[in-house]
């Protein structure tokens, strides 16, 4: 009896998953294309990214030698085709390139114009904005002294790792400007400070030999 009891059991489920299937059939075959398309789709995006990354880093480094090789106009156009693509990482050491492509060119305002890019870069390193901000006001020759400091003056006043540095550049600035008496009060706490590196104590050590004694 309790054969049949199953037999009897099994064979109403049976009935009961075909009415279920011939009820919500189109919805349940639309939810397993839909999985389906989507696990296509994440698979063939991942496989696009990953090619992408390949052919950027292929460029980038295609670049590196074009400007190894002193052909500037091709490597300008490879970064340029690199920025209008890549993600940020590779799009802040393009217009690095680009800008020094430029000061070999002697072309200052356009290696100004990308530096001034990697600056107002958002989401990126600080690091990255305040190297810029250097190699822009220490290679530019349309740059005064006095607009250098200027520029200079968020580094000065933010504690950070290229703060040392910047107040070595703004006594050297001052110290063109015959402006001794600043430049002096300056070096002197700089030279107090004990996150600054032997090295710089040992350029500051000379200026002060040279200027002030």
């Amino acid at each position: 009896m309790a054969d049949i009891f199953d037999e009897v059991s099994e064979d109403l489920r049976k009935d009961q998953y075909k009415q279920i299937w011939l009820k919500y059939k189109k919805i349940i075959i639309s939810l397993v294309s839909i999985f389906v398309l989507s696990v296509i789709a994440f698979k063939y995006i991942q496989h696009y990214q990953e090619k992408k990354k390949i052919e950027v880093a292929t460029l980038y480094f295609n670049g590196l030698n074009e400007i190894k090789n002193k052909n500037y106009d091709k490597a300008e156009d490879i970064f340029k085709e690199i920025i209008k693509s890549a993600d940020l990482g590779y799009t802040v050491l393009s217009h690095f390139k680009l800008a020094s492509i430029y000061l070999n060119k002697k072309d200052f305002q356009s290696m100004e114009s990308n530096y001034n890019k990697i600056i107002n870069l958002d989401k990126i390193n600080k690091s990255y904005k305040e190297y810029a901000l250097f190699l822009k006001i220490t290679n530019s020759p349309n740059i005064n002294n006095d607009k250098k400091i200027a520029l200079l003056k968020p580094i000065l006043t933010s504690p950070g790792e290229f703060q040392p540095i910047a107040s070595e550049l703004e006594i050297l600035y001052l110290i063109e400007n015959k402006k001794l008496e600043n430049a002096k009060n300056k070096l002197e706490k700089l030279l107090k400070q004990k996150n600054i590196s032997n090295n710089q104590k040992n350029r500051l050590n000379t200026i002060n030999e040279i200027y002030f004694k």
